[in-house]
């Protein structure tokens, strides 16, 4: 791969023309120079390319690019990472404002640290009624052993989404071969994708405030039930993506183990009057 940056910032766009424009102007303020932004405006009926695009004629290190069909959360993000020509690369989302100096600080984790493949910093998030939360994820913190790190990930601890909005290696993340969908759609697809990271190498928290999350009321996430079925279909993508790990077959199968019990306990809740073929041979087993 012939690196033209260092860092390339990736932002998926779609019905953010009321929004966009803080989040764009953010990226021009890092204090961070040696890296580029592409910009893929989904397919969308407001003003939101426009708006990029005049940004972009003011800061020449921004790409935009329009999609002439809807590719969806999940397809838009896959789309930029094969675009991406860099070491490092974020997902800087249209609803997230970045501090002046998130890349230089998550970068300068990288930088340092081989052994990390992802660096990431706390995050304030302000929900869609006004109200505002600090956002700080320790779940991984010192964790070298890569099971370890996946089984706590696979818990879904509490603010277990905000390592999304990191750094990361653009090389090891291809590994995972992009953000894939199931069949509860994009529920959560972020999940299956960082517990797959959570494989490749050591998540890095910069204990600070560098981004600020705003929840929007067409917000993806909140269009969704949080129903059994999409928790059910989510960690069966997660079980996939274990599966296509390079971890051991012990590893896999000390991480499948919880996930399959909960996996059967789920569809017998949700089908409790037919117990199912993967219920009676979990019994049998």
């Amino acid at each position: 791969m012939n690196l033209h940056n260092r860092v390339t910032a990736l932002l998926p766009a779609h019905q953010a023309s009321e929004f966009i424009q803080p989040t764009l102007d953010s990226l021009s303020a890092q204090t961070f120079s040696d890296f580029t932004v592409i910009i893929s405006v989904d397919r969308c009926d407001d003003d939101t390319h426009a708006i990029c695009m005049k940004h972009c004629a003011r800061d020449p290190r921004f790409r935009v690019i329009q999609q002439e069909q809807r590719l969806g959360y999940a397809g838009n993000c896959n789309f930029l990472l094969d675009q991406a020509d860099a070491e490092y690369v974020l997902f800087a989302f249209h609803d997230d404002i970045l501090a002046p100096s998130y890349i230089e600080k998550l970068c300068a984790v990288l930088d340092t640290r081989p052994e990390v493949v992802l660096s990431y910093s706390d995050l304030l998030l302000t929900a869609v009624d006004g109200t505002r939360q600090n956002c700080i994820y320790t779940g991984l913190d010192g964790m070298t052993d890569r099971a370890q790190r996946g089984l706590k990930m696979l818990e879904r601890p509490d603010m277990w989404w905000v390592p999304n909005r990191g750094l990361f290696r653009l090389q090891e993340a291809r590994r995972i071969h992009g953000i894939k969908t199931h069949d509860a759609g994009e529920f959560s697809v972020d999940w299956p994708w960082l517990f797959h990271m959570s494989l490749l190498g050591e998540f890095a928290r910069v204990p600070e405030i560098l981004c600020d999350k705003f929840w929007k009321p067409g917000s993806l996430s909140r269009s969704w039930a949080f129903s059994k079925k999409q928790y059910y279909e989510a960690s069966a993508a997660c079980l996939r993506e274990l599966w296509n790990s390079d971890l051991s077959s012990d590893e896999k199968l000390m991480l499948a183990a919880p996930l399959t019990r909960w996996m059967v306990k789920a569809k017998a809740r949700m089908q409790p009057r037919a117990p199912s073929i993967m219920n009676r041979l979990f019994h049998r087993w």
